[in-house]
């Protein structure tokens, strides 16, 4: 080995790296940049250069004062009653007049109730008074009179400009107008209608009590007998009342269908003018529904439109209570039939954080409940959804969904008419969704998988952290629309007509959860079939036990885990089927924090564990809106859906693959009950900007990935010496190689001010099929970055200096590392501005270069060391003779070694840098190196004022 004195390896003049002849090198004095030293030297002296920092109708004006009014007497003419008289439906007219028959008062105001007079003056019935004769003349009240301090009992109604001071308007009273209520106190299915004012100290409770200084004013209609206190206003004027209450009939109390169901009286349900027989078949059938929904949740998706207004009543000109968007789950509660006997359904939903009531179309509601079908079979409810013919009418269903969803889903409907697809429209941009997913550790995947489908090692070998490809194929909806996949998209609620005891027996026969031989589960009387079909089916749950027995045996496969072992040691006696909270990057972690999560919550067996697991999932999962086991994965709910977390947060599990595992399972339980022809709705999710057509896997992959050690984390990768911006996530690097073609990999790792301060490298093989990186951690650091000097006399120089480990560099040339031998190492250098177009490799187009260590061009053999420090030897390559017009141009360096393994050459290149003449001038001379006034700093500052001087012909003559 040579130590040269006075000869600097890799000298280059500018002319050299323009392409012209280059002369040899002269003894001249350096400055370091980072040295801090009055470093003046001789080429080859060593030592010292810095680093670069680098929710009884009144009408007319009709008073009635201080009277008694009692029964169905008339009073005709401008008569006033004065006196705390009382108008109560049972009351009794005093005197000798008798009404027999059926009386009515008639005028401005119109007195019908629920009044019997018997005996002298005695009405019966609804304004109905027995005998023969009728009273139409004295008894009626026309004109302006005056009602005060009277109660007005009855189904009275209030129309016009009338005014009810101090008296009680009970039962069925409706108000309708401008009309004014003070004080008083209006009572059970009470209606304000129009511009209506309810002021003073009104009360509401028990049936349509209106309670408080309640106050409606505008055109509004006040549904409950003006606004009850402490109800919930939903956006856009919509109210949502307590649980319960129906917005046609007041406050209504337990499970919402009130006495008379939707409206407490029989006409309620009836918007348009039909027989008696008609509004006694509706209200019925509203009924029996009312009573379906008080034992059962009646679940239903809106569809068929990207977004619907949910209406305050059964009317499309009714205002709206919420816009919500097609997917949205709501609860039917009842139903009405509108002017056109269309029919409406009474629905619950939960919007931000609120309950919200109102009306949506029937042909707006895709439901799959099986007493609720066969509710409207019986009553006939349903006749919008059949054609004339009696056949069902179009795919309209499908015909909601983009173009590239239409033709699996038409192959569905064709095999299973009774199936409906509802499109679940996200409104969350694809690729931002799957790069969502990608991150976190969110996606795995087993380590059967293909290759194509792993981007590094997630635990000790048995799960991946799955690819791009892998997650855009197994999360494109498109790629599950098919009879095996499909069933990832029901909604796993309990369904009493097919989720069987049965069937979920035959499901689980074998597996670790069979029944033959009378086999019980562990401390139980019951089988695992008996368990999932019991805990699924009760009040309060009602989950499907195939979504149970399913999760089940996705989690526990042939069930031999410590999870359900009950003999886990310092946790004996707990249970965790469904592996809540089970995570970690080891089987000890994953054990340990699942049944840590058991123990916490008291699963100390195996039915707590399997009712604690059912409950957890109902709770925090299907009426959280991930009701569907694609939605459990990857919750990709809209922004403000109603109960929902955030999209990309709260996924019951990492497995990518286990929706579309489940719901094969699901297939072939509901395959094996025989009830694949049932009626079943599927919720399938629609993203912005899709790709054209269904995410398809790989034949090949090009992709890199690089799991980064610790302390590195810069996103660009280097094959052979090229930069790529990769994507960092899950503590790797990624990158999409344009071929595969590529032997090495680097990475470097740079400090705070952006100077390199190491390097990572990986060796590459391809197999036509995908690439596989192999870290060489034999060769972290292989080339170093030791800054850059200048020279401060004679002809004008930039010097590079690339170190390489003293250690590293014997055992390369002697017996090797890792099978790779040291052939030859040396420095590059180009213009800067070119490395944008070409690249800056050995051989490469605008890149000149020099060797340090091996065999130059004329077959001699070079081994130049300019210093040795820290352990390393440090090469150099000097460019000089450099132009005053070119002080302010940048020039990049990078160090190289070429390494041979098993006979074949790769070149791995250190960082590489770029600096100017100029720039590096002025940092010399203001961190105070040179006393001012010495030699060199009059050289450097000589060099500055010579390349400030320097100006274009335009710039001149600006000036």
């Amino acid at each position: 080995m040579k130590k040269y004195g006075r000869y600097i390896c890799g000298v280059l003049t500018i002319a050299a790296l323009l392409g012209t002849n280059a002369s040899g090198p002269v003894p001249v004095a350096w400055a370091a940049e980072q040295s801090g030293q009055d470093a003046l030297r001789q080429d080859g002296q060593t030592g010292g250069e810095a680093r670069e920092p680098d929710g009884g109708q009144n009408v007319g004006d009709d008073r009635n004062s201080g009277g008694q009014n009692t029964g169905n007497g008339q009073n005709m003419g401008d008569s006033q009653n004065t006196g705390n008289g009382q108008n109560s439906g049972n009351g009794q007219t005093m005197g000798d007049d008798q009404n027999p028959g059926s009386s009515q008062t008639t005028g401005d105001g119109q007195n019908t109730g629920n009044g019997q007079n018997t005996g002298d003056s005695q009405n019966a019935g609804n304004g109905q008074t027995t005998g023969d004769s009728q009273n139409t003349g004295d008894g009626q009240t026309t004109g302006d009179s005056q009602n005060s301090g009277g109660q007005n009992t009855g189904n009275s109604q209030n129309t016009g400009d009338s005014q009810n001071s101090g008296g009680q308007n009970t039962d069925n009273g409706q108000t309708t107008g401008d009309n004014q209520n003070s004080g008083g106190q209006n009572t059970d299915n009470g209606q304000n209608t129009g511009n209506s004012e309810n002021s003073g100290d009104g009360q509401d409770s028990g049936d349509s009590e209106n309670s408080g200084s309640s106050q409606t004013t505008g055109d509004s209609q006040n549904p409950d007998d003006g606004q009850p206190s402490g109800d919930i206003q939903a956006p856009d004027g919509g109210q949502a009342p307590e649980e319960g209450q129906n917005p046609e009939d007041g406050q209504e109390s337990g499970d919402g269908s009130g006495e008379d169901g939707l409206a407490g009286k029989d006409d309620s349900r009836v918007f348009a003018e039909v027989d008696q027989e008609t509004a006694e078949w509706i209200r019925t059938a509203g009924e029996a529904l009312a009573q379906i929904a008080a034992e059962r949740d009646i679940m239903a998706l809106v569809y068929l439109s990207d977004e619907y207004p949910v209406r305050v009543s059964p009317s499309y000109e009714s205002e709206t209570a919420v816009t919500v968007l097609s997917g949205q789950t709501v609860n039917i509660l009842d139903m009405a039939v509108d002017e056109n006997m269309e029919v409406w359904h009474y629905v619950k939903l939960g919007y931000m954080g609120q309950e919200i009531y109102g009306y949506v179309p029937r042909t707006n509601l895709a439901c799959s409940d099986e007493r609720f079908l066969a509710w409207e079979e019986t009553f006939g409810m349903n006749a919008a959804a059949y054609a004339v013919d009696g056949e069902r009418a179009g795919y309209a269903d499908i015909e909601q969904f983009p173009e590239s969803y239409r033709p699996a889903l038409l192959e569905l409907k064709k095999k299973h008419p009774n199936w409906t697809f509802v499109v679940m429209n996200t409104t969350l941009d694809w690729r931002t969704t799957i790069d969502a997913e990608l991150q976190g550790g969110k996606s795995l995947v087993y380590k059967t998988l293909p290759e194509w489908t792993k981007n590094g090692l997630y635990d000790t070998g048995t799960w991946y952290y799955a690819s791009r490809a892998a997650v855009e194929v197994y999360m494109d909806p498109r790629n599950a629309l098919t009879e095996n996949a499909i069933f990832q998209f029901e909604q796993l609620t309990y369904n009493e007509q097919y989720h069987t005891l049965d069937a979920v027996a035959k499901f689980l026969k074998s597996t670790f959860m069979t029944d033959d031989g009378g086999k019980l589960a562990p401390g139980t009387n019951s089988t695992y079939a008996q368990l999932f079909w019991e805990i699924g089916r009760e009040d309060g749950r009602k989950v499907s036990p195939f979504h149970l027995a399913a999760r089940v045996l996705q989690e526990q496969g042939n069930g031999t885990s410590p999870l359900i072992s009950g003999t886990y040691s310092g946790y004996e006696g707990y249970y965790n089927y469904f592996n809540v909270g089970a995570t970690g990057q080891t089987d000890q972690q994953v054990i340990t924090s699942g049944l840590k999560y058991a123990r916490d919550h008291g699963w100390n067996s195996v039915d707590k564990a399997l009712r604690g697991g059912a409950d957890f999932i109902s709770a925090n999962y299907i009426k959280r809106a991930q009701d569907t086991l694609y939605l459990q994965k990857f919750n990709v709910n809209p922004k403000g859906t109603p109960n929902a977390y955030a999209p990309y947060t709260h996924q019951y599990m990492q497995n990518i693959t286990a929706p579309t595992t489940e719901g094969l399972s699901i297939k072939r339980l509901y395959e094996g009950a025989g009830s694949l022809e049932n009626t079943f709705v599927f919720k399938i999710p629609v993203f912005e900007n899709m790709p054209a057509s269904p995410c398809q896997a790989p034949t090949v992959s090009t992709e890199v990935v690089l799991a980064l050690p610790e302390g590195y984390g810069d996103s660009v990768m280097w094959l052979d010496g090229v930069a790529y911006q990769g994507e960092l996530r899950n503590g790797s690097l990624i990158v999409n190689a344009p071929d595969g073609n590529a032997k090495t990999a680097v990475v470097y790792k740079y400090d705070d001010k952006g100077v390199p301060v190491g390097m990572y490298v990986w060796s590459l093989s391809y197999n036509g099929t995908i690439y596989t990186a192999t870290a060489e951690p034999g060769l972290q650091d292989l080339l170093t970055y030791h800054g850059f000097s200048i020279r401060v006399t004679g002809d004008t120089g930039i010097r590079f200096k690339t170190g390489i480990s003293t250690e590293l560099r014997a055992q390369l040339i002697k017996k090797g590392v890792n099978g790779y031998v040291l052939k030859e190492y040396g420095t590059l250098v180009m213009n800067n501005a070119n490395m944008g177009q070409y690249p800056m490799i050995k051989g490469g187009a605008k890149v000149a270069g020099g060797i340090s260590y091996g065999i130059d061009a004329s077959g001699k053999k070079q081994d130049v060391v300019f210093e040795i420090m820290d352990g390393r030897y440090r090469f150099t390559s000097v460019l000089v003779k450099i132009p005053v017009e070119q002080y302010k141009t940048e020039f990049a360096f990078r160090g190289y070694a070429v390494l041979e393994r098993n006979g074949t050459q790769v070149i791995v290149y250190g960082p590489p840098k770029a600096r100017s003449i100029y720039d590096l001038a002025k940092v010399l001379l203001g961190n105070g190196t040179y006393e001012p006034g010495s030699e060199s700093y009059v050289f450097l500052e000589k060099l500055v004022g010579d390349a400030d001087a320097l100006q274009s012909p335009a710039a001149a003559e600006e000036e």
